[in-house]
This record gives structure tokens, C-alpha cells and sequence, in this order.
């Protein structure tokens, strides 16, 4: 099969006008050159020069400037998860009440080729929700955009250095747009070089296998390229490189995509082999020498990587401008008086899963501590600065979500026992937020969301020894480096568990750690343990006044309808409330569905994922 490039969702085939084609062939991409603009707008000397219009390949690709402009076009590959509505939402994490078109559907099991369509493109699917999850429609004109750099920058009359930067970014870009569609589809069509009038192509999907190798290829060229650490934060770097091949080799060693009861390969899985687990984790402990000559350490406090631009823990990071729009200090802040969103709202599953911090045991385990008089008290510190339970006062606002008095009652404006106007499962999230900063429409105070940070590493490197050769030594190990952070302090794991019982800590510790981080929603799927996780009902809670919803508005005791100790030490969730009618996840849903409109005019070369049609 020949392997090309291709613009938009493959919608230039050979059958359209040369005169189309050829216009595609001859000019910079649109996307391209409209951010170009945006990039070079400030610059009245620049826009004199030649109208930007009318630029061609020539004219980029003999400019270092316009080059370097080109290339930071391609970085909007790399959209953040950042919306108002957020993966935690379609996981047993969190609920998003206004999610019909975006999360809620899905958790409802639901999902099909038809509704994942955008409403741009004619389907029922919201824009600007969910947009991190729903790639395919999205980024394929960025491969065609990165081919067409790779064709040109070797000849292109720029600094060597420059063009080493550039080259190993791109590379890095492509990388990292086929490993996310992998994660999410399986194989994919790979697409090297840029289409040419009158050359004949086919576009099916590649075997899994042949994908990943084809990342890891892209990224080892990068890695050859590029300085460990970038010159301006934000950029790509060696380091960035390690850390997605790392989680591709680890996606790859997982039981979803290297499954020993089905070792065949084909587009949908690889080929199963243990020593997958072997590239996995010789592919994290690169980027662990790196940490241990100290170019990347776990931080003094949790919130660090979201609240410190310099976090020696993140190894890459998308940074934010006070300009940047509406992002999560405004889409997850509480309402009322402090003038949030409300649109991931932590649901009583999660909290339930966060050790007490005296014991590392969950609380209705027995011996855990907990105390039901006290229930959101002694937990792991990481539940406090990921999730604001009730009476925590927060920006100067006491939150609580009570049943409100009846409507006959005069409330009073300043009664802390009142519903919060605008969320609905009893707990706020904390994660994200930036506790000093404000709350607005008009200025973002979001600072950055991290890509990689150091303990994704650790916890890749833990797996793969665990899934190897059974190292449970290792694994506990390095479960604990990250358990030993300054603020966290949790009790040790010990290394003499079997390793079914480290597997259970390992996916424990990556729940807790990696809280609302949209990793929970991959976990789950490489796993193979969505359809046990995401078929469970998730809850809210509800406190009750003791005056029973009487007019008396004096006595303030609230009896909170919560979680309670369960058989055999789990949560029994009787009292609280579910969330959905019903919450389904079918064998389909491993993977996504193609949307119909994408594989329909392909004319039947894309074939669907399994179950779907």
C-alpha cells in the first residue's frame, strides 16, 4: 500500500477537479496559513511586506521565520482537556449535569458512529465539549501539514540549528496526533507523504502494530534531534519524546491491545507478546535516569503542577495567558458567591476510593479509621486538594448541598445549608483551581495543564516491571515515591504482596494520583475493566436538615446521606443518589466509533471498530 497524505478527513480524492487538487498541492494549508496570520498580525512591517494570502510553499519554506510560524500552527494539534465538558465526566469520576450532548450519552451507553458526529459537521455532538476525546474528524489536516513540512524543510536555506528544532518537533507532533488516535480507534491509515495529482493511493487502516512502530520511529527521529529540555517552556524537547513513547509502549503492553487470549493481530489489537511490557519499561526508566541526575523531581506539594508554572515534576505543559478564554478556574468552580460553573462535579464512587491517610486503607475496610461522624475527615491529603467536600469553606463561602427548605419557607440569603445553585452531587472540585485567584468571565487565571509529569513515569515503570517478570519489589518501590511526596506522606505499600494484590495497588494508586487527569478513561479501556467500572451507577449525596425541612432555620446539624460500610468492606451506595437511570458500557465501547460521515465517504476503504455497525 502506497501510504500518502491526505487533507481534511480525506475529503480530497482522486475524483475532484484538478484545479482543486492542484490549489491543495501549490498553497499552504488553510488552517495553516489563517494561524499563520494570527501569529504575524502584530508585525505592520511583516503584513507590508507581501499579502499573506497569497504566500506559497516558496515563500515558507524560505523563511525561517515563516517556517518557525508554520511549525507553531501544527502545536494546535495538541487541543487541551480543558472544556466545560470533561472526560472525568463519561468515567467514575465525576457527573456533568448539562452533558446531554457531550458526556452524558455516553455514560449512558449510548455511544455510536451517528452521535459522535460534531454539530459542525450535521451531528448531535457538542463543538467545544469533549473535543480531546472525538479526534478523528479533527486532525488529519494536520498530517497532511506536517507531511508537506517534512517533504521541505531538508532543503530549505535556513540555520541548521533552526531547522534541526523545527524537523524534531514536527516529527514529535505526528507522534503524538497517531498515538492519541491509537489509544482511541486502534490502527489508523498512516500517512507519510503528501498527496500528488494523479498518484493513486489507497487509505485502509494499518495494522496496530505497524502504527505503534511507526510512532516510535517518529519519536526516536525527534529524540535524535532535539535537546533533552526545550530553550522556550512549552516546546518540545527530547524528554517530551521519552515521555510519549513511554505511554505508547505502555498502551501498547496492555491487555486491550496485547491480549494473550487473542494473540493474533490485526487493526483493532498487536500481536501479543510479553515483551511489550520489557519496551514499556525501558522506555519509562529513560526518562527516570533523566530524573535521577535531577532534571525532574517529584514536588513538595500535590498542586504544584497545576499552580506552579515552574514544577520541577512536569516534564511538558500547555501554558496559559490571562487571555485564554474560559478554561477551568471558571468551567469547575463552585457557583453562588464565588461564580463557577459547576460542570465536573466529583461523584461519591471517587471519594469513596481515597485511602485514610493514618492506615492506606479505604474507609469501610476494616481497621481503616474512618469515622462516620467525621466522614471526610483523615483522608489521604491528595483528596484535599482535589475535591471540596461540604462545610469546606472555600474563597470565603462556606459549601453545602442540603435539601432545601419547602417552598411555603422565607430562606434566608446567607442560610449555608440552602442547595448550591448550580451542581448536583454534594462535592466541588478542587483540582485545577487556583485557590487565590479569581473567578471570571472576562480573565482567566487557569495556569497550565501538564501532559507528563514525573509520577506518570514512575507508575509506567511500576506497571511494566509488575506485568514482566512479577517484580513486586519494584513496583512498590516506586508506588511509594510518589506516596512519599512532602504533603502526601501515605502509608507505604508493602513489597511482600502477591502480584494480583500489587495490581490491585498499582490501579488504585493511579486512580488517587492521577484524579480527573482524563487518565482514568484509558485506564479503564487498556485494562479491560471498563465493563466492570463504568456499568456501576454513579452517585451524588444529599444532606438533611434535622428540623426535618421545617420552617425553623436555627438548628444547623445536617444528617448526610452518604456511603456506608457495605459487604466485605465495600461502599454500599443505598442511601445516596444515582445519577443516571442507567449506567451501560457495551464491548463497542473499548474503543470509539468512527464517525459515520468519515468512514461513508471513504467509500467503504475504513472499516468500522468492532460491534459498531
Amino acid at each position: 500500500m502506497k501510504r500518502v497524505s491526505t487533507s481534511f478527513s480525506y475529503r480530497h480524492k482522486m475524483k475532484q477537479e484538478p484545479a482543486h487538487v492542484n490549489r491543495m498541492i501549490k498553497n499552504i494549508p488553510y488552517l495553516v496559513l489563517a494561524l499563520i496570520i494570527t501569529f504575524t498580525a502584530c508585525n505592520d512591517d511583516f503584513l507590508n511586506r507581501k499579502p499573506l494570502d497569497k504566500l506559497s510553499e516558496e515563500a515558507v519554506f524560505t523563511n525561517a521565520a515563516l517556517m518557525e510560524q508554520y511549525v507553531n500552527a501544527l502545536y494546535n494539534v495538541v487541543p487541551h482537556p480543558f472544556t466545560e465538558g470533561t472526560m472525568a465526566a463519561i468515567t467514575d469520576e465525576a457527573f456533568f449535569r448539562y452533558g446531554g450532548t457531550s458526556t452524558n450519552y455516553i455514560s449512558r451507553g449510548e455511544l455510536n458512529p451517528d452521535n459522535v458526529i460534531f454539530q459542525a459537521d450535521g451531528g448531535p455532538a457538542h463543538n467545544t465539549r469533549m473535543t480531546f476525546l472525538n479526534l478523528w474528524p479533527r486532525v488529519f489536516s494536520y498530517v497532511r501539514d506536517m507531511n508537506l513540512f517534512l517533504s521541505r524543510v531538508d532543503d530549505a536555506p535556513i540555520d541548521e540549528a533552526v531547522k534541526k528544532q523545527l524537523k524534531g518537533e514536527v516529527y514529535f507532533l505526528r507522534a503524538w496526533t497517531y498515538s492519541n488516535l491509537l489509544a482511541r480507534y486502534g490502527g489508523v491509515p498512516i500517512i507519510e507523504k503528501v498527496f500528488q495529482l494523479g498518484e493513486q493511493y489507497n487509505l485502509k487502516r494499518d495494522q496496530y502494530d505497524d502504527c505503534v512502530n511507526f510512532v516510535i520511529s517518529d519519536l526516536d527521529k525527534a529524540i535524535a534531534l532535539l535537546p533533552d529540555k526545550p530553550a522556550v517552556k512549552g516546546r518540545i524537547g527530547a524528554d517530551v519524546c521519552r515521555a510519549l513513547k513511554a505511554r505508547t509502549c505502555l498502551f501498547a503492553a496492555s491487555p486491550l491491545f496485547n491480549d494473550p487470549a487473542d494473540p493474533s493481530g490485526s487493526i483493532f489489537k498487536g500481536t501479543y507478546s510479553k515483551e511489550k511490557w520489557k519496551l514499556a519499561r525501558d522506555a519509562a526508566k529513560e526518562l527516570i535516569d533523566r530524573a535521577n541526575t535531577g532534571a525532574y523531581e517529584i514536588a513538595p506539594t500535590y498542586n504544584d503542577y497545576w499552580s506552579n508554572s515552574n514544577s520541577k515534576e512536569v516534564i511538558w505543559a500547555r501554558y496559559f495567558l490571562p487571555t485564554s478564554g474560559k478554561l477551568a478556574q471558571l468551567f469547575y468552580a463552585p457557583a453562588r458567591s464565588i461564580g463557577g460553573w459547576v460542570s465536573c462535579t466529583p461523584v461519591e464512587n471517587m471519594v469513596s476510593d481515597y485511602e485514610m491517610a493514618a492506615t492506606g486503607k479505604k474507609p469501610f475496610e476494616e481497621g481503616s479509621g474512618y469515622d462516620p461522624a467525621d466522614p471526610w475527615g483523615g483522608r489521604d491529603p491528595r483528596f484535599y486538594k482535589s475535591i471540596l467536600p461540604p462545610g469546606t469553606t472555600y474563597m470565603n463561602y462556606t459549601l453545602n448541598m442540603c435539601q432545601p427548605a419547602p417552598t411555603n419557607t422565607v430562606v434566608k440569603n446567607n442560610d449555608p445549608f440552602q442547595a448550591e445553585a448550580n451542581q448536583c452531587t454534594g462535592y466541588w472540585l478542587r483540582k485545577w483551581l487556583i485557590d487565590d485567584a479569581p473567578v471570571s468571565e472576562s480573565e482567566n487565571a487557569t495556569l497550565m495543564y501538564p501532559w507528563f509529569r514525573l509520577p506518570e513515569i514512575y507508575l509506567i515503570y511500576a506497571e511494566a516491571n509488575l506485568e514482566y517478570n512479577g517484580n513486586v519489589t519494584v513496583c512498590a518501590e516506586y508506588i511509594n515515591k510518589i506516596r512519599d511526596r512532602a504533603d502526601v506522606r501515605m502509608p507505604h505499600v508493602p513489597n511482600s504482596l502477591s502480584v494480583d494484590a500489587m495490581r490491585e495497588k498499582l490501579i488504585q494508586e493511579r486512580r488517587i494520583e492521577f484524579a480527573f487527569e482524563n487518565q482514568r478513561y484509558f485506564d479503564l479501556r487498556r485494562w479491560k475493566l471498563a465493563e466492570i467500572y463504568e456499568s456501576i451507577m454513579i452517585y451524588g449525596i444529599r444532606g438533611i436538615r434535622h428540623d426535618n425541612g421545617t420552617a425553623d432555620l436555627s438548628d444547623d446539624r445536617i444528617d448526610w446521606k452518604i456511603a456506608k460500610k457495605g459487604n466485605g468492606g465495600k461502599p454500599d451506595f443505598s442511601n445516596c443518589l444515582p445519577k443516571f437511570g442507567a449506567r451501560v458500557f457495551l464491548p463497542q465501547h473499548y474503543l470509539m466509533p468512527i464517525p459515520r460521515d468519515e468512514y461513508t465517504k471513504s467509500e467503504g476503504v475504513i472499516v468500522q471498530n468492532p460491534h459498531y455497525d
